[in-house]
């Protein structure tokens, strides 16, 4: 069963490939011709460099680079090419410059609408850099809103001009303060609400991001097992097995990110589990396992939608286990302390609505331990199954 989940995680990316379909959409090319094709929708995080389209259900896939064309868009996805100065200065403050003054040069890129109407705004990503731009409807052309961050006496400072800029294209709305302009934050959700704000909330949005976070309820059970070895070249004691059940429950939060359709999620997973594992006639000794934990995990999910109501789903968690009792091994009159420790586990489940299945690998824990009562290890080799109900 553990190499089911290696094979599960093996298969990650042509899991991904085949969920993404081919859905309507529109091509325009260099000579301003419109194609209605299927575009395969990946709902980009970053501005793709290629896209891939069919003009028929049962036809060929083409692949397509984006700086060939115009413009396309699927579903609620819009992208055009266009010549605009950018400045590609790091955000990031191992790389920040020391001057504040802006680097711009003229590119061709890929920019996605956010908002339209009487001023557009787009963005610009490639996961080293996002920049936002504007164009007003009656004019060509498309404007940085310049925005740096750079060192200044060893400090992190802003030249935020992009603020005066919005104050003055902004300066014909009554809706729009001061104030409101002061407090933006050079990010995404913040632009666009006020550009939705100034344009009267014409916004292409993917889906409303209140639906991101959600909380599901989880108990299960697992078996977890004790070995006892005997001491080397002791061939008058036996190896001695025993398994037992183990009692769960977990909170589940879950965060769902705003990209490739909200098949990605950021989880978390505080796990309650404990099990007692007791032998009183082993050899004429007292053995019992007595233990307690609480799990602490983050981890990722990817879901696979089958319709709006049913998903599969796999999920990989880096946790700590956090022992919460003092004696786990325990052997006649005497007690041995366990430490916690940090693993992996892999898991596989099913939703439906707001029901769910899930088995787990890697949250159960096997003790083993020598006859005399000195203890091994604790391997976290145990599957678990658990229910799960969505609060919301």
């Amino acid at each position: 069963m553990k190499n089911f989940f290696y094979t599960a995680l093996f298969l990650f990316p042509s899991l991904i490939y085949c969920q993404i379909t081919f859905e309507s959409g529109y091509i325009i090319n260099e000579s301003g011709e419109k194609l209605n094709v299927l575009l395969k929708n990946h709902d980009w995080k970053n501005s793709p460099n290629s896209i891939e389209y069919k003009l028929t259900e049962n036809g060929k896939a083409i692949n397509l680079q984006t700086l060939s064309i115009k413009e396309f868009s699927v579903g609620n996805i819009k992208y055009i090419k266009a010549k605009v100065m950018i400045d590609r200065s790091s955000d990031n403050i191992q790389n920040l410059s020391e001057t504040k003054e802006f680097n711009s040069k003229e590119e061709t890129l890929l920019l996605k609408t956010l908002t339209e109407g009487k001023i557009n705004l787009y963005r610009y990503s490639d996961g080293a850099v996002t920049r936002f731009f504007y164009k007003r409807e009656d004019s060509e052309n498309i404007i940085p809103l310049e925005y740096k961050e750079y060192l200044a006496y060893d400090r992190v400072a802003k030249n935020e001009k992009y603020k005066n800029q919005l104050k003055q294209e902004f300066s014909d709305n009554t809706k729009i303060t001061d104030t409101d302009i002061r407090k933006l934050i050079y990010k995404e959700n913040d632009l666009k609400k006020i550009f939705s704000l100034y344009n009267g909330s014409n916004i292409i949005s993917n889906e409303s991001k209140s639906k991101n976070f959600h909380i599901y309820l989880k108990p299960g059970i697992g078996f977890s097992n004790y070995k006892i070895f005997p001491l080397a070249n002791d061939n008058s004691i036996s190896e001695y097995k025993k398994t037992g059940i183990l009692y769960r429950f977990s909170v589940e939060l879950e965060y769902v990110l705003n990209f490739n359709k909200g098949k990605w999620a950021v989880i978390t997973e505080p796990s309650f589990q404990m099990v007692n594992m007791p032998d009183n006639n082993y050899n004429r000794r007292n053995f019992e396992i007595k233990y307690s934990s609480l799990q602490i995990p983050l981890g990722v999910k990817y879901s696979m939608f089958l319709n709006q109501k049913s998903k599969f789903y796999l999920s990989a968690s880096l946790y700590y286990d956090m022992i919460l009792n003092k004696d786990v091994y325990n052997v006649d009159n005497s007690s041995v302390k366990a430490q916690g420790r940090t693993y992996q586990s892999f898991a596989a489940g099913y939703n439906y609505d707001k029901f769910g299945i899930e088995l787990k690998w890697g949250a159960i824990p096997y003790f083993s331990s020598v006859y005399y009562g000195q203890p091994k290890d604790i391997k976290m080799n145990g599957f678990n199954v658990s229910a799960s109900y969505k609060l919301f």
